[in-house]
Order: structure tokens, then C-alpha cells, then sequence
């Protein structure tokens, strides 16, 4: 602490303020009007969105195809006894629920990949693992 009072200080100690001009209430209820005067921008923001949303929903909305329809072709049925095998797959490495049993149980095609060692399992909140 200086020896010296400082000027500002000891002026500013014997500052006592008047709160005779201040009205309390007034004041807080001018603020409130103030704040409660709303501009044209938000209701114009959320009437266009709103717009928005239902133009989306009217384009969106399915309908019925307005094209000729083709009418669904039936599958020939095998005689009895006799189990109808699929046509050929397009490619041998393809697989699918139609493939024929060559495709399925030949040797795999297109499988160089490299896999993860096997590890535990990763749960939420586990630390991540680079292996």
C-alpha cells in the first residue's frame, strides 16, 4: 500500500449515491416491455418453415402409379416330383438367395480379405481398440 492516498480513492470512498430519481419498479417494468416487443422476423421464419413442411409433405405423399400397370407373371411350377432349380447365376462369386447348391458349396471366390483377431466384444464405453 503507497504512503499516499490516491485521489480517486479517497474520493470515490466519499461517494454516497442517491437513489432518489431511480424508481425501481418503473424501471424493471420498462424493461419488460421493451423485451417484450417482437420483431416481424421470427413468426416470418416460422411461418415459411411451416410452409415448407407441408409442400414437402403433399410432393412426398405416395400415390398410385398413374402408368400402365404389368401384371405379375407366375413362376412354372416343377411337375411333382421333380425340384425346380433356378436359373444360372450371373456370377460364380455372387451369392444369393437363389443361388444353385454348386454355387454355394463351391470354393470361394473373390475371399483375400484380412480379418480382425478376434478380441473381447466392444461395448459402449469401452476404450477403442487398433488392431
Amino acid at each position: 500500500m503507497p504512503d499516499r492516498p490516491d485521489p480517486v480513492t479517497d474520493r470515490l470512498a466519499r461517494f454516497t449515491p442517491d437513489a432518489g430519481g431511480l424508481d425501481r419498479d418503473a424501471l424493471i417494468f420498462a424493461a419488460g416491455q421493451r423485451a417484450g416487443r417482437g420483431g416481424w422476423l421470427w413468426p416470418a421464419a416460422a411461418a415459411l418453415l411451416a410452409v415448407s413442411q407441408a409442400v414437402t409433405l403433399i410432393v412426398l405423399w405416395p400415390h398410385e402409379p398413374s402408368g400402365p400397370s404389368i401384371a405379375p407373371t407366375s413362376a412354372r411350377e416343377a411337375p411333382p416330383g421333380e425340384f425346380a432349380v433356378p436359373p444360372a447365376s450371373p456370377d460364380p462369386g455372387l451369392w444369393s438367395a437363389g443361388s444353385r447348391p454348386d454355387v454355394v458349396d463351391g470354393p470361394v471366390v473373390g475371399a483375400a480379405g484380412e480379418f480382425v483377431s478376434a478380441g473381447p466384444p466392444l461395448m459402449a464405453g469401452s476404450p477403442p481398440r487398433f488392431d
